[in-house]
């Protein structure tokens, strides 16, 4: 392999994780302006846990026609498509003035995304050697933690000074930039061309390998404790997270961002740590069960005991982060339950599970803020008192333990015999 052909495929991956760490950022971005939104468009708790599940009403059902269309139609137009359909999402969320808009800003944001994790996997399978799979993937996903993190904090950052319809505004452009220069790169690289000639010979297999992957309990198992132990993370951290500890912990919008960063900080670190233990240990199950009992030991001194110091708050939700990243070894999972042939396909399975889990708890929980609260209001917005919190949080908790049980109901085999 010449020196300019093994540079080009690295570009590729390299603008496959960018795209992955901008999409988690407009993922997460309404999550440090829950206020902002209310204001804007007079709105309650349970309607802010709607408007930001548009975007998993699309990202969701789209999650197994995506691979189906990178198989037909190449990664390097559906990924810049996609960039741009994100970016347009944004500037019409950012740019609406009535709900109604704002949600179908979401929903573009969400279809768009839903091409980043499954695009990925493509390029990490068909630019490089299976052996280097696992840790390439692992790595991307560290990015996506950091894309997640910037998301938090920083964002808060940037929202204080300019104001959130100027900030999204701005990732909305940049995601347009973005598809194009996607399309133009991959235009130099031929490798896509040879897996479409390759693939197209195998189109007849598509349906079939869904089919095959439906039938099997493991399957469908796996991606139902890989739901519950994702809750965490989308859901304590990508939304409800800031608002609580700025509540429970009486610190600034500024500083409960950063304490959600904390997790997808842990999340960056943990990917690639957790994949190399459980290639150490020659068992997915084993060390996905050590996060979901890590993550629950972290996460309960949060919620039900405000009165520790913030500072330890910070490292608890690290921690929790951490242990979370053993999640992303469901997907690993999911691909050795199933044949090599339907990898993609039992990976975009598995992250439409995940997705459906999303659209359920995340309004879920806004619904129990608004259930519980006791008709407090300031400046016409509804407050929500640390016991209304911790009452909806509740069901994170249940959540992992849940995923730890359910686990022992998957049948797997030795990762060193199925390396992926």
């Amino acid at each position: 392999m010449t020196k300019s052909r093994t540079n080009m495929k690295w570009v590729i991956w390299g603008l496959c994780a960018v795209f992955y760490f901008y999409e988690f950022v407009l993922r997460v971005s309404p999550s440090v302006m829950i206020q902002e939104l209310m204001n804007s468009f007079g709105i309650t708790a349970s309607t802010v846990g709607l408007l930001t599940s548009f975007y998993i009403y699309s990202y969701a059902p789209m999650q197994v026609p995506v691979g189906m269309l990178m198989d037909h139609f190449g990664v390097k137009k559906v990924l810049s498509s996609a960039s741009i359909v994100c970016g347009l999402g944004a500037l019409f969320f950012a740019l609406s003035k009535y709900l109604v808009f704002a949600g179908i800003g979401r929903i573009l944001i969400g279809a768009g995304s839903s091409f980043a994790f499954i695009a990925m996997i493509y390029v990490s399978s068909n630019w490089f050697d299976q052996t280097k799979r696992a840790f390439l993937i692992g790595i991307a996903n560290s990015l996506a933690m950091l894309g997640a993190s910037a998301g938090n904090g920083p964002l808060a950052v940037f929202i204080k000074n300019f104001g959130w319809r100027q900030s999204i505004s701005v990732f909305g452009i940049f995601g347009v930039i973005l598809g194009i220069v996607i399309y133009f790169v991959f235009k130099f690289d031929k490798k896509d061309e040879t897996i479409e000639k390759k693939t197209a010979k195998e189109k007849s297999h598509i349906f079939e390998n869904i089919k095959l992957i439906i039938s099997k309990k493991s399957t469908w198992i796996n991606a139902i404790a890989a739901l519950l132990f994702y809750m965490t993370t989308t859901i304590f951290a990508g939304l409800w997270g800031a608002s609580f500890v700025q509540k429970a912990y009486s610190v600034s919008k500024e500083v409960a961002g950063y304490a959600m960063s904390m997790v997808f900080a842990g999340w960056l670190v943990g990917g690639p740590l957790m994949g190399f233990f459980s290639d150490f240990l020659g068992k997915r199950k084993i060390a996905i069960r050590i996060g979901v009992i890590g993550a629950l030991l972290c996460l309960v001194p949060v919620i039900y005991f405000p009165f520790i110091h913030i500072y330890l708050v910070y490292v608890l939700l690290f921690l929790v982060g951490l242990f979370s990243s053993a999640e992303l070894l469901s997907f690993s999972l999911a691909i050795e339950l199933n044949t090599f042939k339907a990898k993609a396909t039992a990976a975009a399975f598995t992250n439409f599970v995940i997705s459906i889990g999303d659209a359920i708890f995340q309004p879920l929980v806004g619904f129990l803020l608004d259930n519980n609260w006791d008709g407090n209001l300031a400046e016409g917005i509804r407050v929500y008192s640390v016991a209304d919190y911790q009452i909806a949080l509740s069901c994170l908790p249940m959540t992992l333990v849940l995923a730890f049980i359910l686990l022992f109901f998957v049948k797997e085999s030795s990762s060193k015999k199925a390396r992926v």
